[in-house]
């Protein structure tokens, strides 16, 4: 079943990307678990996108949602759309990789791969421009832990909306 509007693939592409930001901006207004980081509910449209239509799709969203949420939230020009972006695309190409495996991942473990790929790239990027001491790994078990628990959350969300949504066509 096709929703009025939606059904050519730019619009598609358009309401995906869209419902992201609207998802990355909304988020900033709840409280954080550690001061730094996100849970990363927009994440949820980048595994619908993943799993139900493809990898393109979803980089085009997790490239804008960042850039254009950055821009709506006052951050575009900062340490943190470096860090949001970087880690959008290595969580992005991890999950994809694991979900071309032959390995049959859930969509709450592909979640959690890429949750967790997320907070270590962005303390990797973040021991490489911004604080140059390796002590800044120490923080790795603490982000591990809250990219399992995130993950999980972000993959049982997007995994309610895929068996919930009858409007998904193909892009």
């Amino acid at each position: 079943m096709e929703i009025t509007g939606i059904s050519h693939p730019a619009t598609r592409l358009a309401f995906f990307t869209a419902f992201a930001i609207t998802i990355y901006v909304v988020e900033n207004f709840i409280p954080k678990p550690l001061p730094f980081m996100k849970f990363g509910l927009a994440n949820i449209v980048i595994l619908i996108l993943l799993f139900v239509y493809n990898f393109k799709n979803a980089f085009i969203v997790a490239v804008s949602k960042t850039l254009i949420g950055g821009f709506f939230s006052g951050t575009l020009l900062s340490p943190t759309t470096i860090l949001s972006l970087s880690g959008s695309i290595c969580s992005l190409l991890v999950m994809f990789l694991f979900l071309k495996t032959k390995i049959n991942f859930s969509i709450i473990g592909i979640s959690i791969l890429g949750a967790v790929f997320h907070n270590l790239a962005q303390i990797s990027i973040v021991r490489f421009l911004l604080i140059k001491e390796d002590s800044i790994f120490y923080l790795a078990p603490i982000l591990i832990l809250m990219g399992i628990i995130t993950g999980i959350i972000t993959g049982f969300l997007a995994h309610l909306f895929i068996n919930r949504i009858e409007f998904l066509g193909k892009i």
